[in-house]
């Protein structure tokens, strides 16, 4: 694998000594800046510049003995680690190795092993103070690309708030001294000029931004509660004693008796009762309205606001701060629309009903039958535990556990037809060992259930001499199909065929999967033979091995010896170095195709280059490939990235460039009016202007061009879409114009209150009244909810169709789409398509990874990345497109695509386009005269996913149906949005969000909303957890100083307390105690939103301690002790903590990932909001400095649920949670 240029020595020299590549650098070096030309020798040493160092004619050095004169050569992005903090303010020095050997850290700033290094090898963070303990500053030394400081200023009101927060801006200091002027260079940067329009950009990838910052008000009361919350960016700031602002506005009230028909004044809510049964059914009555003031109310109106009731969002909460009703309001036909969803508990607090605005919940308890269409249900077992659940559209779920509280047995309504259930099994330490599934032959009552696996063993263990599974499998019931088994701490167990590769693997594995297998999922509903995996770790726990069963030839073709071999290394920051692919056919010497991947990352832990060589591992390894270069701004947002470089890095062939607005939303991809043969495709997005402005995040237009190949007739051409939405942000026109044309590819739709799809008229023409598609949607044929029955289509395409579906709510029937017949297999994805152009038919294994296709009679086998098609392979996936075969060897194809990830272009590594591809709004591909594929054909186009055969698209949870906007089964996290249908495509946004699998709809823009968090979202969490194992190491036992006089200062107390005992333990130099000392400051106030990315190990931590330093006129001090708890949080933090949460869209979706398993508590608590809050409630007074190896866990609604998270400014921000241990 070979280098660009710039990370490899290039020298002009007449002399040349000792010259070394920089790879783990010597100690005491010293740095020569640029241009680097030496005439007479200097003192022995050991001297390194970036780029090169040029040595004159006459230049000569005589070696005393023991002495060497040695020359490095760094990457450019590496100078020296100076820093200057200033002494006048109290700050804390936190220091971070990249590279090992920094053990002794001496008794200075940057002293000992930390001395003259490079912003390579050392990151360093300064944290200014004020008196209070609060930050004032945080600096990141040298953390922008060009090694300048990334500074982010704080700012508080009379009352100790932050109602200015500021942007982060790039310092022209490179030193880390506090910035006096912050408020001045902070303006200087974003709006050099000072008249600047706010929006535009600047040559540096900047945007211009006069106001880089957003303001909060607040109510004029004690609680201090925010009314009005601006964002960065002039149109985004509040308008003084208006509410005419694009801001978000809060306001607070409570419930009264007015009717919700006044759709000014009403604020009635049903009071809903759940009544326990004796069969632990509950049932839904009412006693009438609350009486008035008996809930709090909270009203969010969004950005787009413009001051009526339409638009906003209120929130009803009990006195025990259960969310009781959730009411939204929308503009239609004329009338104002008012949605109400309400959460019914039962007498044990747990959440019984859901009834969303279709069951019309404000005229009174719905009918058995409208619970069953339109409702979510649920039902506790004696223990609260969640037994039985129906989400609308499916049938009853089951769940029984054992007593662990572990669920042993569930059951849909599909299974229930059989009398089959899905059985997990547990080892003695609670980890899954063994899934499958028990046919238990007829109906046997729960409560029979819940006896027998009461009855028997809680747990199983491991026994070699099982062949089937390795384990002595007492615990009830008997499988009667193994799915998954699962092995853990070693490699001794039965049947490993690894043995080879797994008998050197020894380190680090206990407490890890090491290996497991899984059973394939044929298409005619049998269970095939199971493939292996295993996997080795190195003494970090870091994935360094995984040999991988493959099903190449179906199972006809069935071998152990049939596998993917992948190794991965990483460097000192636990970033992935390089990895290597070996896909290996059983019989043959050689691997099929080999792949090689290396990964660089510039002095902050950007990535920068990857680096890529594929071959036929029968022939002689080519050389690498930079197949693409990331650059960034100062902010280190992306600016620029480069695909494939023929010459190493010289040149690409394609560059794209993004630009950003105010907000952090990417505004421009390449610019659409002037593409050229390196930018041959351009996207252009607004946002706040147009015809129909949005200032919430919808996008108001987006325009567009594509290179079209010459020769093809194909129209090169500025096309555009003006998008307009309803009041609850759902996409109702897409309005398309081109040169000489408008309306030729429009969309219109109009939506029930679910946001069931009830119209859409689709064009593919300009002649006014002429409808491609004018679909008219019917859910009332086969009873009332969400599932569609039919559809009428009065367009001319004449695309009318029926639907069945399955207990679990899967289209088994779509005769719009020529089907006839869909089964599904026990994931809930198809497994046979019956259909008049030809039968489709699927095998995946039994965690839902696809295998196999065979459409036609033709086999497509998926294979870790690589695709075959009728037994040979078409190509192999890339981080950036494919690479096909060509002779003997590979060829690059790179995908272009749009904000949302869809494939807008394709172009092989010479330039030449092979694909253009346009969409419609909701993803149907224009029609063809935009159009061109060249073969092999690449069917990964709208959001990257793979277009079936049928038109439908795979996602990997479900299918979704681009004609209809409609997804073809319900979403296994419909829990999450209960008051949208589980039917609902992005929650009919699809300009502005995106579904990555199919279960969990995501804001794109939260990928790149970088700025309106400050710095931290530009080194992430890994920097947060790289501080939570630090502050591990020292216990609170301190009262909150801010509640004591400098005097009084309890800090201050027991320094003088224990000072003798800190030099004791930690020896006499003031390093040591200044050390723990900041790890104490840093603990109690958490280090500020501005943190270096990445952090480091425990193990590493031991063999290279860092220092953080505290000077000032506080001086220094040591509070010693261990882990231990925090003080209880007040409950306005655990409402800020809450708030911070629930306004994270990134951090939402990562806790509330199905594998968290929040769903049962969902279900209980009645909202996302509420599990937060309640986990939080459990754990205070709990929770520990490190919540990454060092988590609690609590007991919240009869669940038991682990947490992580850290403790910034007296607030607690969650990292991670999940269900169980």
């Amino acid at each position: 694998m070979k280098r660009n240029a710039h990370h490899r020595c290039r020298f002009a020299v007449a002399i040349v000594l000792l010259l070394f590549v920089l790879a783990m650098r010597a100690s005491a070096q010293t740095y020569i800046a640029p241009p680097a030309t030496l005439t007479t020798a200097p003192a022995a040493g050991s001297y390194y510049s970036n780029y090169s160092i040029t040595l004159n004619p006459n230049f000569t050095f005589t070696a005393a003995s023991g002495s060497s004169l040695n020359f490095y050569i760094v990457a450019s992005d590496c100078i020296p680690q100076n820093i200057s903090p200033s002494a006048n303010q109290t700050y804390i020095l936190t220091s971070i190795p990249r590279t090992g050997g920094m053990k002794n850290t001496g008794t200075g700033i940057n002293s000992g092993d930390l001395a003259n290094r490079t912003s390579c090898e050392l990151t360093q963070t300064i944290q200014y103070l004020d008196g209070l303990g609060r930050p004032l500053q945080n600096i990141q030394v040298k953390g922008s690309p060009l090694n300048k400081d990334i500074v982010q200023h704080f700012l508080y009101d009379e009352f100790g708030r932050e109602a200015t927060k500021y942007q982060p801006y790039v310092s022209t200091s490179i030193d880390g001294s506090y910035r006096s002027s912050a408020p001045s260079e902070l303006s200087s940067f974003y709006n050099p000029t000072g008249n600047g329009v706010s929006g535009s950009q600047q040559t540096n990838g900047i945007v211009v931004n006069p106001s880089p910052y957003s303001l909060s008000q607040f109510e004029p009361s004690p609680l201090n509660r925010v009314t009005e919350q601006g964002a960065p960016g002039t149109p985004w700031q509040p308008v003084l004693n208006s509410a005419s602002g694009h801001t978000v506005k809060k306001s607070y009230t409570t419930n009264n008796l007015t009717a919700v028909s006044d759709t000014v004044n009403g604020r009635a809510v049903v009071c809903y009762i759940a009544s326990i049964n004796a069969n632990q059914s509950r049932t839904l009555t009412s006693s009438g309205n609350y009486p008035a003031g008996q809930l709090y109310v909270t009203i969010t109106k969004d950005e787009n606001n413009k001051g009526t009731r339409g638009g906003s969002v209120e929130e009803y909460k009990d006195l025990e701060g259960h969310v009781v009703l959730k009411r939204t309001f929308n503009f239609a036909n004329g009338a104002l629309q008012v949605l109400s969803t309400y959460y019914v508990y039962d007498d044990m607090g747990k959440l019984a009903f859901v009834l969303p605005p279709s069951a019309l919940p404000d005229n009174g308890v719905p009918s058995k039958a409208m619970l069953d269409a339109w409702c979510y249900q649920y039902r506790y077992d004696e223990r609260g535990r969640l037994g039985q659940k129906k989400v609308p559209g499916a049938g009853w779920e089951v769940t029984i556990y054992n007593k662990l509280n572990q669920p042993v047995l569930s059951q849909d309504s599909v299974q229930r037809l059989t009398n089959q259930w899905a059985v997990t099994k547990y080892d003695g330490q609670g980890r899954v060992i063994v899934t499958g599934l028990w046919n238990a032959g007829s109906v046997i009552a729960r409560s029979a259930l819940q006896s027998s696996i009461e009855a028997g063993a809680q747990w199983d263990v491991r026994d070699n001499t099982n062949v089937a599974t390795g384990y002595n499998l007492t615990s009830y019931p008997t499988l009667s199909t193994v799915l998954t088994v699962n092995y853990y701490d070693d490699y001794a167990f039965n049947g490993n065929p690894y043995t080879a590769f797994t008998n050197s693997l020894t380190i680090g594995t206990t407490g890890l999967v090491t290996g497991s297998k899984v059973a394939i999922l044929n298409a005619d509903g049998t269970f095939g033979q199971m493939l292996w995996e295993v996997h080795g770790y190195d003494g970090f726990g870091r994935a360094t091995l995984t040999i991988k069963q493959h099903y190449k030839g179906g199972s006809a073709g069935y071998n152990t010896g049939n596998m993917d071999i992948t190794t991965t290394t990483y460097n000192f920051d636990h970033q992935i170095d390089h990895s290597t692919f070996a896909h290996i056919l059983s019989g043959v010497s050689n691997p099929k195709v080999g792949v090689g991947t290396q990964y660089y990352y510039d002095h902050m832990g950007r990535q920068q280059q990857i680096w890529k060589v594929i071959w036929d591992e029968s022939l002689p390894q080519p050389d690498g490939t930079l197949i693409s270069q990331t650059d960034y701004n100062e902010l280190g947002q992306v600016k620029t990235k480069h695909l494939h470089s023929p010459d190493k890095g010289t040149t690409f062939k394609q560059d794209i460039n993004y630009t950003y607005n105010e907000r952090g939303w990417l505004s421009a991809i390449n610019n659409p009016n002037s593409l050229t043969a390196t930018q041959l495709f351009g996207e252009q997005l607004t946002y706040n202007s147009g015809t129909s402005p949005q200032y919430n995040g919808n996008i108001a237009s987006m325009t567009w061009q594509t290179t079209v190949p010459t020769g093809l007739g194909l129209t090169q051409q500025l096309q555009s879409y003006s998008y307009y939405y309803d009041q609850l942000n759902r996409l109702l026109n897409a309005n398309y114009t081109t040169t000489g044309s408008v309306g030729k590819f429009n969309e219109r739709l109009d939506y029930d209150p679910m946001g069931n799809i009830n119209h859409l008229w689709r064009t593919n023409t300009t002649t006014v009244g002429t409808y491609l598609n004018a679909f008219t949607y019917d859910y009332t044929t086969g009873g009332t909810g969400n599932r569609l029955w039919g559809v009428t289509d009065a367009g001319t395409a004449a695309q009318s169709g029926n639907y069945t579906y399955d207990g679990n709510g899967n289209v088994t029937k779509d005769t719009k789409n020529q089907v006839t017949a869909i089964a599904y297999n026990r994931l809930n994805l198809p497994a046979t398509v019956t259909r008049t152009p030809g039968n489709i038919s699927y095998v995946y294994d039994a965690t839902g990874e696809k295998l196999q296709k065979i459409a036609g009679g033709i086999p497509r086998e998926y294979i870790d990345g690589i695709e075959y098609n009728n037994g040979v392979i078409e190509f192999v996936t890339t981080e950036d497109g494919r690479a096909t075969p060509n002779g003997n060897a590979y060829v690059y194809e790179y995908y272009l695509k749009d904000h949302l990830g869809n494939t807008r272009a394709a172009i092989r590594q010479d330039g030449t386009i092979s694909q253009v591809q346009d969409y419609y709004a909701f993803g149907m591909d224009m029609n063809p005269g935009n159009s061109y594929a060249a073969s092999p054909l690449n069917n990964y186009k709208y959001n990257g996913k793979e277009k079936q055969e049928t038109g439908d698209y795979d996602y990997g949870a479900r299918f979704y149906d681009p004609g209809m906007a409609r997804w073809t089964s319900i979403d296994p996290m419909a829990e999450v949005s209960r008051r949208f249908s589980p039917y609902n495509y992005v929650e009919n946004n699809p300009v502005r969000n995106i579904d990555p699998d199919g279960m969990l709809n995501e804001d794109y823009q939260e990928k790149r909303e970088t700025l309106s968090e400050g710095a931290e979202t530009l080194y992430g969490d890994e920097a947060r957890a790289f501080f939570d194992r630090l502050k591990q190491k020292i216990k609170k036992k301190h009262e909150d100083p801010h509640k004591n006089g400098k005097d009084e200062d309890p800090v201050i107390k027991a320094w003088k307390l224990r000072k003798q005992k800190a030099a004791e333990k930690y020896g006499k130099t003031g390093l040591e105690q200044a050390k723990h000392f900041g790890l104490w400051w840093d603990m109690l106030w958490g280090q500020g939103p501005f943190e270096p990315n990445p952090y480091q190990s425990n193990a590493t931590i031991a063999n290279n301690p860092v220092a953080t330093l505290v000077e000032g006129p506080i001086g220094i001090a040591a509070e010693l002790g261990e882990t231990a708890k925090i003080a209880q949080l007040s409950e306005k933090s655990i409402e800020e903590s809450v708030s911070l949460v629930m306004k994270d869209q990134r951090k939402l979706s990562h806790i509330f990932d199905v594998k968290h398993k929040f769903a049962g508590l969902i279900q209980k608590l009645g909202s996302e909001e509420n599990v937060v809050r309640e986990v939080l409630k459990a754990a205070n007074g709990q929770i520990k400095m490190n919540m990454h190896n060092d988590r609690i866990t609590v007991q919240v609604a009869g669940e038991v649920v682990s947490v992580g998270g850290k403790v910034v400014n007296g607030v607690f921000r969650v990292g991670s949670m999940w269900v169980g241990l």
